[in-house]
């Protein structure tokens, strides 16, 4: 899952679990591009004491989502 990658390591997204999200979050992320099969880099989490949020590399951009919706994207090596 997206959201036990180490840091730096430039994975595939193999699925997401739509259903784990709601219609508005779904939409947002497809927005910035996340999904199956595109490549993603996971740069840096939250704070020491939370894994919330996590910032990505996508393409040109970077993106933050929250833990719970990385939890639901399911990822293989690149």
């Amino acid at each position: 899952m997206l959201d036990k990658t180490p840091l730096g390591v430039t994975v595939r997204i193999a699925r997401i679990d739509w259903t784990a999200m709601s219609d508005g979050e779904g939409r947002r992320l497809r927005e910035f591009g996340l999904m199956e099969g595109c490549e993603v880099t996971p740069l840096h989490r939250g704070s020491i004491f939370s894994r919330d949020p996590l910032a990505l590399i996508v393409g040109r951009m970077k993106v933050i989502i929250r833990a719970r919706q990385a939890a639901a994207i399911e990822v293989e090596p690149a």
